[in-house]
């Protein structure tokens, strides 16, 4: 209970002073970060009823898995790690974001923020889209030097991209497996009275002068 209230207050003071440099009040400021922070996660929407969240405007962030450009309109596959799939959203030929955003600065790897609003996709094998209002690159992804492309990668060739790999299904898939099943261990000793300790290691290796404690 202590933390919690330290923590509370430690959010307060920040958010005071914030505030203070930009000479708003803090109740505003509060408002503004929830609004600018808000999103919806692919997964989320897309286990969501369609007659109940067609029509709404959505905000999501992610990468870009896939784009397509098809002169009156572009088709971006946009996924945030939440499922498999990702989602796709359509920005027309109309949108500012189309020339400023798609001609300019998308590319395959790329963090985006996109907001819009949730539609019935007339495509098979989806249920919805999302018609983007507007579209922010917040993460670029230079073309020459993204590893990741449509095609299948080898696992030799993941093995050399860790800190990426995650982004592809095959590891995406066995991440969820490896956590699906971590959770189970876990909970079936907790609830029989266990408690997780994390013990010290006995090496022979004696780093840093981690050895000193056992003298």
């Amino acid at each position: 209970m202590r933390l919690k209230r330290a923590t509370r207050t430690q959010s307060n003071s920040s958010r005071d002073a914030i505030a203070m440099c930009s000479g708003e009040s803090a109740d505003k400021v509060s408002v503004e970060c929830s609004e600018s922070f808000r999103r919806s996660r692919v997964r989320e929407l897309l286990d969501a009823d369609v007659d109940a969240i067609v029509g709404k405007t959505v905000t999501v962030k992610g990468w870009v898995r896939t784009f397509r450009d098809q002169k009156r309109f572009a088709f971006v596959n946009v996924n945030d790690g939440s499922n498999l799939g990702g989602i796709q959203v359509v920005v027309d030929a109309g949108n500012d974001a189309y020339e400023n955003v798609v001609k300019k600065q998308l590319a395959t790897g790329c963090a985006v923020a996109v907001t819009g609003k949730v539609v019935a996709s007339p495509g098979a094998g989806q249920s919805i889209e999302i018609q983007v209002e507007t579209m922010t690159v917040v993460g670029d992804a230079p073309t020459e030097s993204y590893p990741l492309s449509k095609k299948r990668h080898t696992f030799e060739f993941l093995r050399g991209i860790a800190h990426l790999r995650p982004r592809t299904n095959s590891i995406g898939a066995v991440t969820r497996v490896r956590s699906a099943l971590a959770l189970a261990v876990h909970r079936f000793f907790d609830e029989r009275g266990f408690r997780y300790v994390h013990t010290p290691l006995i090496t022979a290796s004696d780093c840093e002068g981690a050895g000193e404690m056992f003298r």
